[in-house]
């Protein structure tokens, strides 16, 4: 049986949905090739049959200090070289992508899969439009990064050229998987010499989303649900304009927030509670994956007001995939998800919040008859779009092929 070498700093559950992706992809792998993962994650969620290595080198996660973490000391240790030379493919679902050169002069096949754009972007993100903002791509991380603090505004300035590097060690893997043709089309723009080795194969559902009966219980009061926290990639700031229009228009909604927000934001969020009379926010603070699925049973619509090129929601799919209506900015993968779906006509322009308001009062004046139909033929074209069977032939392929 052919061997998987996996080298991550990041394991499920540590980290979100591209760490949650990657273990299900493993999934799908140990059955047909010997895996084991490299990882500075000291607790990972770990699969049958799967070996498990933590190798703290790879626990400092921020790039510059786990690149050189990478190139001074990892690939020269004997217990790295070893488990390298046993290897028959090289495989990097994060960024250590230096591993990547190392590999090659071993003779190895080295596949780089692509959750983010960190080959273009230092931030790993891509405002939407992509193209309005691909000749802006370096100022627009400088401003992101300005918006968190001083710290981060430093380092941008200082270290706005990683992903030119980045490029550099990935432009040299064998094969390049992106996870929506959008992710694919906007990677290969910038970076044509990938062109002819990407492949796009979009991450498999989770195991209880697939199998989940939907179990909704809606109530009378139109339910929506976001769960970004106050990120401004996220479009918490839309939000905000949207749940305040909303109030002044006398809508009558409740709106269930997930996540972490500062204490500048709850202040906001609790004046906007207690102004609105019509308008119930609850704010729950972080919660589980599995409470997440579980408020989908009430609600009506998922707000997904996100103004970067979103590759492949996992938060939209699994809506979908629950019976929920995305009301989502379309950006990414997230109109590759929808298609022809009935949900189309509730995607909004990216950064408008005017248009999401709009979308917010159209399904808010729904019946719920209306809203539990729209929601199952959510379900039925996500299961069709995510069929298993398809993600693991092409899953398996894309490795069998190397």
């Amino acid at each position: 049986m052919s061997s998987v070498l996996v080298v991550t700093e990041r394991y499920w559950p540590d980290g979100s949905g591209g760490e949650l992706a990657t273990h299900l992809i493993l999934d799908i792998l140990r059955k047909r090739f010997d895996v084991t993962v490299v990882t500075g994650t000291k607790n990972p969620s770990k699969l049958p049959s799967v070996k498990y290595v933590y190798e703290p080198l790879l626990s400092k996660r921020e790039k510059p200090v786990l690149w050189l973490n990478i190139t001074v000391k990892l690939v020269r240790t004997q217990r790295f070289q070893k488990l390298l030379r046993e290897s028959g493919v090289v495989y990097i679902p994060r960024f250590a992508f230096p591993i990547i050169s190392y590999a090659k002069k071993l003779g190895k096949k080295v596949v780089v899969h692509l959750h983010g754009y960190i080959p273009i972007s230092y931030t790993a993100t891509v405002l939407a439009p992509y193209e309005e903002h691909k000749h802006r791509i370096i100022l627009d991380n400088i401003r992101l990064e300005r918006m968190k603090s001083f710290k981060h505004c430093a380092g941008v300035g200082l270290l706005w050229w990683l992903p030119k590097l980045a490029r550099k060690w990935v432009s040299q893997a064998d094969k390049v998987i992106c996870v929506s043709k959008r992710q694919a089309e906007i990677i290969a723009d910038q970076v044509p010499e990938l062109r002819d080795k990407i492949e796009v194969v979009y991450n498999p559902l989770p195991p209880g989303t697939i199998n989940a009966e939907p179990k909704k219980e809606l109530n009378n009061t139109p339910t929506f649900l976001y769960v970004g926290g106050d990120s401004y990639v996220k479009g918490f700031h839309m939000l905000l304009k949207a749940v305040k229009e909303l109030g002044k228009q006398e809508v009558k909604a409740r709106i269930i927030l997930a996540g972490e927000y500062g204490n500048d934001n709850l202040k906001t969020l609790n004046d906007l509670r207690s102004r609105y009379r019509g308008l119930e926010v609850l704010m729950l603070g972080r919660v589980s994956r599995d409470e997440i699925l579980k408020l989908h049973e009430k609600a009506w619509g998922l707000v997904f007001p996100s103004i970067v090129e979103e590759p492949l929601p996992y938060a939209v799919v699994e809506a979908m995939a629950l019976g929920t209506i995305p009301i989502a900015s379309s950006v990414g993968g997230v109109p590759e998800i929808i298609g022809d779906c009935p949900a189309k006509k509730f995607l909004f322009k990216p950064g408008d919040a005017n248009d999401l308001i709009e979308k917010l009062k159209i399904l808010a004046l729904q019946s719920k008859e209306r809203v539990l139909d729209l929601g199952m033929k959510c379900r039925d074209h996500v299961g069709e779009m995510f069929n298993k069977e398809n993600i693991e032939r092409k899953t398996v392929e894309a490795f069998k092929k190397l």
